[in-house]
């Protein structure tokens, strides 16, 4: 197939040209048909604001090797002043026409990429920890993306580059979230189920879709009579990402793997299988200081209700409770988290080892991956300082969350109140009935109040005018009786 980049020279050429052409046509559409391949892989894999383009994701981070250079090339890349895709496998613009010389090349690249992190993982883990309380002085000395060090209790540590970044600093993964579903079915002591893996924005350059999401795009990258260089990388990774599959594969059905995983599941079966009484107490006293919890269902709904159709819809304070709750049980549960609970000797821990850290560098998600996880963190004794740090994270995410609904909910209040002023609006007129209804029973008691005045008044009305403008006195009081009798 024809390189999209002469296609495109080809139309440019027959637009000029006096003449109405059908071949013009045909080739409009096929340049047409290649972009929107291309923008759906890069909505695919890019992220949000992505500072790489979709050849430098799909194809092996070759400078992996050098911290400085990866951080360097990073923060160019953020900046805007780094573009170039084809740097980085060591292409001219005329090789990016040749398959053959991007198979070559990214084939080079994925070596190159194994053995920089390799030795990234030794230079790193040599640097002092941030969380020790008395740090070695170091020249070497991690450096968090926002280009300060990361120092103190926050601080994450990459499980692939090993490198420590701010945990307010990175995307960390979601703690509370990945156990919600478990909260009551599944014993949340199996700690090592839990979604704890970090990985930095360095070595996680994409959204990692997985596998079938690729061969979905695989499938329609075959129907194009256009030749992308972002297809010839995709097709090189999938190769990749099904070769370490297999592999995987063949190491978990191993016979010592599948002992230990069978050993895995029936410790998960003793534990479904335990009552969990000193987990009770605490989920109990975290519904019960739940205010909107205490009532009955018909308040609950009201609640909801109101929120719903109120003042803007559901906002992050009405499940403020819930992740609270969710956040005090894991805390409650650290200590009764013990391990490690599988004896991995070193013959079957090393290639489980390799296997992760090649898993890691793909830019898919895989099965397998999550399982080998699994097996090493339950290998060794569980990581409570980063459970602690991410528990953390997330209750200050969750805070600011609520300071910025609320901000939010301001502005959206003022904006009411001048459109107020302007003209009538029908969310208002619903807004000022609800509060109507909501201060029903004090307007009765103010009419009441009102009823009342209004009588003494008539009665002030027909008594004489007194003189020194002093109160009635009892003499007064049942002179006036006896006329009212007569």
């Amino acid at each position: 197939y024809p390189c999209l980049d002469d296609l495109e020279g080809l139309v440019a050429v027959g637009r000029d040209l006096p003449v109405e052409l059908e071949e013009l046509r045909q080739l409009e559409l096929q340049v047409l048909t290649a972009h929107s391949w291309r923008e759906k892989a890069s909505k695919t894999f890019l992220k949000k604001n992505s500072c790489y383009t979709l050849l430098e994701v799909l194809c092996p981070c070759t400078y992996a090797g050098s911290d400085s250079t990866k951080r360097s090339r990073w923060m160019e890349k953020e900046l805007g002043f780094y573009h170039c895709d084809t740097e980085l496998l060591g292409l001219s613009a005329q090789d990016l026409r040749d398959p053959g010389s991007v198979i070559v090349a990214f084939k080079e690249g994925e070596q190159k990429e194994k053995e920089g992190i390799l030795q990234l993982r030794r230079s790193n883990s040599a640097k002092p920890s941030p969380l020790a309380p008395h740090p070695m002085a170091c020249s070497a000395t991690s450096i968090c993306v926002c280009g300060q060090v990361p120092t103190g209790v926050g601080a994450l540590q990459c499980d692939l580059c090993q490198d420590w970044f701010h945990g307010q600093c990175v995307s960390v993964p979601r703690l509370i979230n990945s156990s919600r579903a478990n909260l009551t079915s599944s014993p949340l002591l199996a700690w090592w189920e839990w979604d704890t893996k970090f990985l930095c924005p360095l070595c996680m350059r994409s959204r990692r879709p997985r596998l079938e999401t690729i061969l979905a795009l695989l499938v329609a990258l075959q129907r194009l009579p256009v030749w992308l260089p972002e297809g010839e990388a995709l097709q090189c990774l999938t190769e990749r990402a099904i070769g370490w599959q297999d592999r995987a594969r063949k190491a978990l059905a191993s016979e010592d793997v599948t002992a230990l995983l069978r050993q895995l599941a029936e410790l998960r079966q003793q534990l479904e299988a335990k009552p969990r009484l000193e987990e009770a107490p605490a989920y109990t006293s975290a519904i019960a200081c739940d205010p909107i919890r205490e009532g009955s269902g018909n308040t609950i709904s009201q609640v909801q209700g109101l929120l719903e159709n109120g003042d803007g819809g559901t906002s992050p304070e009405n499940i403020a409770p819930a992740k609270g709750s969710d956040n005090t049980l894991l805390s409650s549960l650290l200590p009764q988290l013990t391990g490690p609970v599988l004896e991995l000797p070193e013959t079957t821990r090393v290639p489980l080892e390799e296997l992760m850290i090649e898993g890691d560098l793909l830019e898919v998600t895989l099965d397998e991956n999550h399982s080998i996880w699994q097996l090493l963190q339950a290998g060794q004794p569980p990581d409570l300082e980063r459970i602690r740090t991410l528990l953390e994270l997330e209750k200050l995410e969750h805070q600011g969350t609520r300071t910025r609904s609320r901000a939010l909910e301001r502005r959206r209040r003022r904006q009411k109140v001048d459109q107020g002023g302007k003209g009538e609006d029908p969310v208002q007129k619903e807004l000022q009935s609800k509060r109507a209804r909501s201060s029903g029973i004090k307007s009765e008691e103010g009419q009441g109040k009102e009823h009342l005045q209004e009588k003494a008044d008539c009665e002030n009305m027909f008594l004489p005018p007194s003189t020194d403008h002093s109160p009635f006195s009892k003499g007064n009081q049942n002179s006036l009786q006896h006329k009212d009798s007569g």
